[in-house]
């Protein structure tokens, strides 16, 4: 009996958990650059005693943990010189700060960049996109062309190179904030012939909002099957509590 209470308790807090990711995605159905949650489940095992069998019964599913989906949004056109669009399984890099002002390294695919007063070219989010050499990118006044390989002129002179990555494990991902992701630095690895920037245009988000909308409707009945298990175990409880130990 407490196990049923324990297993419809995890199978609560799974579909709480997992209604926040649907309902996080929604929100983010046309942000730039946004990458979806998904979520992991695994199995947990019954307890096999000794002189039993070693095969295990699967007693219920838990959500174990949630990675992001490495899946490609749509490229559309702006015309928007300072809009970026990666084309195979790049990322720019981003130089982020910390609450402690330390500084770290970001990865994103969120290409609508925009200039500050200093001309430092910087993400939506006022973030410096990094060059090769891992410095922020400095762009004079004039008109911005680039090359598919990163490279970026200003009136058809050289001005710098964007430094373009590619992710080895995107199980190894978390997400920094909003379309920025964080990683450990041996997880990146310079882009290859694969990777291509795509000027004046933008990647929209990964997620499907018909999806989303399927997923939400099932982990509803899912959450209502679970009321109704817990309630049925309450009964049962009831139940034993009125007739066990009484004396005919």
């Amino acid at each position: 009996m407490n196990r049923g209470f324990y297993i419809s308790g995890v199978a609560g807090h799974m579909t709480g958990n997992k209604l926040d990711s649907i309902s996080h995605n929604l929100a983010n159905v046309n942000t730039v650059g946004f990458m979806r949650d998904r979520a992991a489940f695994s199995t947990v095992l019954a307890n096999v005693g000794a002189g039993q069998e070693s095969v295990n019964q699967a007693a219920y599913m838990t959500m174990d943990h949630q990675f992001i989906s490495p899946d490609k949004g749509i490229i559309r056109k702006t015309g928007n010189d300072f809009d970026f669009a990666l084309r195979g399984d790049g990322f720019f890099k981003v130089q982020m700060t910390d609450a402690q002002g330390k500084l770290s390294e970001g990865y994103t695919r969120a290409g609508n960049f925009h200039l500050d007063a200093k001309g430092t070219l910087l993400t939506e989010g006022n973030l410096p996109v990094l060059d090769t050499s891992g410095s922020k990118i400095t762009i004079p006044p004039g008109i911005l062309t680039s090359t598919r390989v990163g490279g970026l002129s200003v009136n058809q002179q050289d001005v710098a190179q964007i430094a373009l990555y590619q992710i080895k494990d995107m199980e190894q991902v978390e997400k920094a904030s909003g379309t920025v992701l964080k990683t450990d630095a041996n997880n990146v690895k310079l882009a290859d012939n694969s990777v291509s920037l795509e000027q004046g245009m933008l990647e929209g988000s990964n997620v499907n909002s018909v999806l989303m909308m399927v997923e939400m409707m099932q982990n509803s009945r899912s959450n209502q099957s679970m009321m109704k298990l817990l309630e049925q175990y309450t009964q049962q409880e009831g139940l034993l509590n009125d007739k066990v130990g009484r004396v005919g």
